[in-house]
């Protein structure tokens, strides 16, 4: 009989441990499930803006004769390679593919710059690159406090870290070089 009331508590046990494991199971929330349409956007849109500091940044190592322009040049190819590979990961979870190539919006700023050289292109760089890193700062901003998804939030982060960092430079380089940021004349 001592037996049957062990045995009968053991089972107890094991069906209140599986019902615990099942109920908090349920309460975690499935990366996937937090995952919004919003959130796929900003993972391609983000993905498609660092191809572009990647292809401008390449841009201004070729036509720039100003060092401090080719040295901020140089950090947006590593650190926004950096971004892409770190999207990624949260790329796959959400089942997406990330864009390989400029989009046509992006292709035509290369274009653009492109056709220019000397000091005309280092002030078309420097707005351009001033306008995207204050839109970037406030997208990233606005997609790290709107995600539900932990591996995107985290992800968006220290993108966002990076990117401030980014928008001081320019807009140093920007002061320094007569170009106007946002708000401040230059």
């Amino acid at each position: 009989m001592e037996t049957l009331k062990l045995i009968s508590r053991s089972w107890s046990l094991v069906v209140l441990i599986g019902c615990t494991a099942i109920l908090c199971a349920a309460m975690e929330p499935s990366p996937k499930a937090a995952t919004t349409t919003q959130d796929k956007m900003f993972v391609t849109e983000s993905t498609e803006g660092s191809l572009a500091e990647v292809e401008l940044g390449k841009l201004a190592l070729k036509k720039s004769k100003n060092p401090e322009i080719t040295e901020f040049a140089q950090k947006m190819i590593a650190d926004h390679t950096q971004l892409i590979h770190d999207m990624k990961p949260v790329a796959d979870q959400m089942g997406l593919k990330l864009p390989e190539n400029l989009n046509a919006k992006h292709e035509q700023e290369v274009d653009r710059l492109s056709a220019l050289s000397g000091d005309q292109f280092d002030k078309a760089y420097i707005s351009a690159m001033v306008a995207d890193h204050h839109n970037d700062l406030a997208e990233f901003t606005s997609e790290e406090s709107r995600t539900q998804n932990p591996m995107l939030k985290s992800t968006v982060a220290k993108a966002k870290e990076m990117i401030e960092m980014h928008t001081h430079m320019i807009d140093r380089i920007a002061k320094k070089n007569g170009v106007q940021t946002s708000g401040t004349p230059a």
